[in-house]
């Protein structure tokens, strides 16, 4: 596959070629480039089973004071020793690049490129080699001070493969890419940027090309009362085609993109800022048989146009600050279908129905608040306050998603700082959400959510000491509309705290100590009483101690962590107990259930930063995992998850060793 990606940077150059892996070369590197090559593995086990890894160099070679050789290779990987094949994701990529200045000014550059990329997942792999010759110079000559505002032209060729679906495709690729970036207004400012890019290969039956075309910029208006105005304009088109059921299926994108905006100073303290923008993407999903026996798929396609507008006013004095923002956005899609498949006038009234249950148009509309006052030098107090009410609207019958959702939020912050390093937070905040849907398909789910959060925490760094603490309880009363749904209300209650303690036993050893406790309980709630049923709860602890020791030298640092981690997680719920076959009393008996997952194990980690340009971070959790069950017998029968008792005297033991490994090296550093 032909895949060109460019962008434009500070210094006004484009890059050409890219993979998942990133740009590969935008001409010659500029003089003073901090490194020849650059090393990175990352290896990590992140589950029971699961691994993840990646590995990659880059660099270059000056083969002279005009020619330049680029590369980067990588792989990335993810592990999965239960899958069959245990590979979920295997991805291998690499990129040479060879850039020529044809003369001592460097306005003529001539280039080639040799890119590889392979997925065993999709059993995918394609290649690509691409020459190009380009043309740059500079648009103000004159000026001096200004060498960024430059012109780039490029034509670019070559051929390409790519294999997939059993099928090896070769064909040639072409294009051509044209941007100019103009400083209008000093290096300092944003420029006005114009760009044009596009691209094609043909790959046997299938056919990809895509077109860019940008122009942005920036102006400055009025000394004495400055008006500052944006404007953007875009078009782009993009065609892919891949193998489907004996049919190459050609996925058709076009969006269409008109962006101003403008800032006003009102005066020093004062700020109007407005931002629109309208985005207009169509997408068309086109089908052609590859033989005369297979099957005509249904063309089909979309409209879309979306709408976004914010308006703010900001002001700001020394003691106090203040703003409002006004958010309007519009997303409206619409389905259509091309009678490719020749069906007669009902069957295709019948299928376009079908599509066009999908139709929706979305609108959000947002007013939010905000407000800081420094009473003292000392002391702050911030309160924001938002208003959003969201309404869906599917015009077919049969779409069941019409639907308004309204939220409004206020939120209190007291933040005090005092005499010893102390500093105390105390965060309040009330939050109301209403769902209602229109159709009476899904009135039963219409709910109001009331929810409440209390935040308060301190910090405080007595001599040697550091102790942090933070808390965060929020707690949620969700309320069925619906008479027949009160059995279906809930209230939710999270209690999240943090505490954190350092001690500083001399200069270089650090004693740490953190321990973290999340506590949710979820119960059956009787709104006209105020009254809950407890139905599960779950609490986890987070308890790691441990040491850093550093070390310093002149070719680098060095630190080194000794601990112990212990992270439990009980899952408290109501069951019931499987009679015995010999039992008289057939019924399942009520149980309190308790689940308990527990790791814990010693913790080591090394980290390496030098100066010659190689670090590395490497830690190892050799965690000992047991789960197990507990459980004491209630009153009474209970309907719902039963076990046996052999089932709950099960108990699985395990040793993993959970580890992260990085490492990166810069060779060559100047």
């Amino acid at each position: 596959m032909f895949f060109l990606v460019g962008s434009f940077s500070l210094r006004a150059q484009v890059l050409v070629g890219a993979t998942q892996f990133g740009p590969v070369f935008s001409g010659l590197r500029p003089a003073g480039a901090d490194t020849a090559l650059f090393l990175l593995a990352r290896a990590r086990r992140v589950g029971v089973s699961t691994f993840v890894q990646t590995t990659g160099a880059r660099g270059y070679l000056q083969l002279g004071p005009r020619q330049q050789l680029r590369y980067r290779v990588g792989t990335d990987m993810i592990y999965d020793s239960r899958g069959t094949p245990p590979f979920v994701r295997e991805d291998y990529g690499a990129d040479v690049a060879h850039v020529f200045a044809l003369d001592a000014a460097n306005h003529w550059q001539l280039g080639q490129q040799l890119h590889y990329d392979q997925s065993r997942a999709n059993a995918t792999r394609t290649g690509l080699w691409l020459g190009r010759l380009g043309y740059q110079r500079r648009l103000r000559p004159a000026g001096a001070a200004d060498s960024l505002s430059q012109l780039h032209l490029t034509v670019l060729g070559g051929l390409a493969t790519d294999r997939r679906n059993g099928r090896t495709d070769a064909g040639v690729a072409y294009g051509f890419d044209a941007a100019a970036l103009y400083f209008l207004n000093g290096t300092a400012a944003p420029p006005l940027a114009l760009r044009v890019l596009g691209t094609r290969s043909r790959l046997g039956p299938r056919t990809m090309q895509r077109l860019v075309a940008e122009a942005a910029g920036e102006q400055a208006f009025l000394a004495d009362a400055p008006v500052t105005v944006q404007g953007r304009l875009g078009y782009r088109t993009n065609r892919a085609e891949d193998y489907l059921l004996g049919s190459v299926q050609r996925i058709q994108s076009d969006t269409v993109l008109a962006q101003a905006g403008a800032t006003y100073k009102v005066n020093d303290y004062a700020t109007l800022r407005s931002d629109n923008s309208v985005l207009l993407p169509t997408r068309a999903f086109l089908y052609r048989r590859l033989s005369e026996g297979a099957d005509t798929l249904q063309d089909v396609g979309y409209r879309q146009r979306e709408l976004d507008t914010r308006q703010e006013l900001r002001f700001g004095r020394p003691r106090l600050q203040a703003s409002i923002v006004f958010n309007y956005r519009e997303r409206t899609r619409a389905y259509y279908l091309d009678n490719s498949r020749r069906l007669s006038a009902p069957r295709l009234a019948a299928a376009l129905s079908r599509e066009q249950v999908k139709d929706i148009t979305e609108q959000t509309t947002l007013w939010q608040g905000s407000l800081t006052w420094l009473p003292t030098p000392r002391h702050s107090l911030d309160v924001v306050g938002t208003a959003q009410l969201l309404r869906v609207d599917a015009p077919s019958k049969d779409n069941q998603q019409t639907r308004d959702e309204a939220q409004h939020l206020a939120r209190l912050t007291w933040t005090g700082r005092w005499a010893g390093a102390f500093r105390t937070t105390l965060g309040v905040a009330g939050e109301y959400r209403q769902t209602v849907f229109i159709r009476a398909g899904l009135s039963a789910e219409n709910y109001v959510d009331h929810l409440l959060h209390w935040e308060p925490g301190f910090t405080w760094a007595p001599g040697k000491w550091s102790i942090r603490s933070q808390y965060h309880l929020w707690v949620s009363y969700q309320v069925r509309d619906q008479p027949t749904e009160q059995a279906r209300n809930r209230a939710s209650r999270v209690l999240e705290q943090t505490q954190s303690i350092t001690y500083q036993l001399r200069p270089r050893l650090l004693l740490l100590a953190d321990y973290v406790r999340r506590e949710n309980r979820v119960g059956q709630l009787n709104w006209a009483q105020f009254r809950e049923s407890p139905l599960d709860t779950s609490v986890t602890h987070d308890f790691s101690i441990g040491a850093r020791q550093g070390w310093a030298g002149p070719k680098g640092s060095t630190s080194l962590r000794l601990g112990y981690r212990l992270l439990e997680q009980r899952n408290y719920g109501r069951a019931a107990l499987l009679p015995e076959a010999t039992a008289a009393n057939p019924s399942p008996q009520l149980i309190y259930l308790h689940n308990i997952t527990r790791q814990h194990g010693p913790e080591v980690a090394v980290e390496r930063h030098a100066v010659a340009g190689f670090n590395l971070t490497a830690s190892l959790w050799l965690q000992w995992l047991r789960t197990f069950s507990t459980y004491t017998v209630g009153k009474g029968t209970f309907l719902g998850s039963s076990y046996s008792a052999l089932d709950l005297d099960r108990e699985t033991t395990r040793v993993l060793p959970y580890f992260e490994l990085t490492a990166e090296w810069r060779v060559g550093r100047r």
